[in-house]
């Protein structure tokens, strides 16, 4: 199996004689990093692939006619987004469920209502045939992860 280098690097490492010392992810976890930073970075943020990133950041302020339609852009973004920027996984299915929550804040006495979308991921690693599951949350309006 694989193994993937862990960001941050520890660059004084690498010039190390013994560079095995270095820390490294599994596959699975290395998809996993690859997964939540593609989902939170926002297309023409990076300097490197100015189209990598997913497109739910273009609906996060759209105006909503119908909320169905909305949805189902929402999770084909992810669907292209996944197959272009992750190709260490096949048959991708993902699930979104959209939930309203509300926060006090005690100091100020406001009360804030924000939209959470949790994503659910279900793929095939390639390289070892086995099912993956992957979950994760954003807040809608402005997006953003916990």
């Amino acid at each position: 199996m694989d193994n993937y280098y862990k960001i941050p690097m520890d660059f004084v490492r690498i010039f190390e004689p013994n560079i095995r010392n270095l820390s490294m992810y599994t596959e699975k976890e290395s998809i996993e990093k690859n997964l939540k930073l593609i989902l939170t970075t926002c297309p023409g943020e990076s300097k490197y692939d100015p189209e990598f990133g997913c497109k739910i950041w273009d609906l996060d302020f759209e105006r909503v006619v119908s909320q169905a339609r909305w949805e189902g852009t929402f999770v084909e973004h992810i669907v292209e987004a996944i197959r272009k920027y992750e190709q260490r996984v096949s048959n991708v299915v993902p699930k979104v469920s959209f939930v309203d929550t509300k926060k006090d804040y005690e100091f100020s006495g406001a009360t804030s209502v924000r939209k959470r979308a949790d994503i659910s991921i279900d793929a095939t690693i390639i390289s070892t045939g086995k099912r993956y599951c992957f979950f994760y949350s954003l807040y809608l309006g402005p997006l953003s992860s916990d």
